[in-house]
């Protein structure tokens, strides 16, 4: 009877055996499986694809809220000095607007240091993503008369640059390297995207085409880093020559010279290095 029990113990022990050689054997097919299917392990081609989409998507990004940031600190400054020559009814319309533009800068310097954090490191996240595209969504509704006040304020301080005084340089300068910094952002993430483009569509196809594509949410990932360079390509180089341009402008003005050797571009991260208290 002993034996008889000893036997089965045996035989449970053997067959438990066997069953841990075969799982670790079946881990060891999916683990080479893994690294042949793209989307699958975080060290394969398509993570890199993404990382450098994220990177480029959030330094277009950065680029476009520092122009919207930009125009509107100036055109704050163009309502205020209106106001003085203005009648009464429309001087509380301008300070209604002056408020609503207190409180798209607060939100926009806040977005800015953010996705100056997320450009450096090549992750874009959703939420991020999604108050960019908030405030460029909102910004597109009154673009060509925000853009027109913007420019007429701009050559009329052109215009009387030498009335100026030293404060008003110096944040025209500020917000010229502000803008500068932001050129160089826009231009990165143009080339990033020339490069990554096709590399991602190729991992695409074959991560759609692959059985492990459903236990992996980077096809979803893929397509959505696809649609934002595909964007940066088709208006970043616009979104460029718009920046460099009132960049240009606002060196003029703050006697700044955005081509000396010396100067450095900078990525703000840190909401109180954005001039925006004028």
């Amino acid at each position: 009877m002993l034996s008889r029990s000893f036997l089965r113990v045996f035989q449970c022990l053997i067959l438990l055996a066997m069953l841990c050689l075969a799982a670790m054997d079946a881990q060891a097919q999916f683990d080479k499986l893994r690294k042949k299917i793209p989307g699958l392990g975080s060290s394969s081609e398509v993570e890199n694809i993404l990382k450098q989409m994220d990177g480029a998507r959030a330094k277009s990004a950065y680029a476009r809220i520092t122009l919207s940031l930009a125009d509107d600190i100036i055109r704050r400054q163009a309502l205020r000095n209106t106001a003085k020559k203005s009648t009464q009814g429309q001087i509380e319309k301008d300070q209604e607007e002056i408020k609503a533009l207190d409180k798209s800068i607060a939100e926009k310097r806040k977005l800015l240091a953010e996705l100056g954090k997320q450009s450096n490191g090549g992750k874009y996240d959703d939420k991020t993503s999604q108050e960019v595209e908030k405030q460029v969504e909102a910004d597109e509704k009154q673009q060509a008369e925000k853009r027109a006040m913007v420019e007429q304020e701009i050559a009329d301080k052109q215009k009387r640059e030498k009335e100026l005084s030293e404060k008003d340089r110096e944040n025209y300068g500020k917000l010229a390297r502000l803008l500068y910094g932001a050129a160089r952002q826009e231009q990165d993430a143009i080339e990033t995207a020339r490069d990554v483009k096709p590399r991602a569509e190729s991992a695409a196809a074959n991560t759609r085409n692959s059985p492990g594509s459903l236990l992996s949410t980077q096809p979803k990932k893929l397509e959505q880093g696809l649609k934002g360079v595909s964007e940066i390509l088709a208006e970043g180089p616009q979104h460029l020559a718009t920046l460099t341009a009132v960049a240009n402008h606002l060196a003029k003005i703050g006697g700044v010279d955005l081509t000396d050797s010396k100067f450095q571009a900078k990525v703000v991260t840190d909401e109180d290095e954005i001039p925006t208290d004028w």
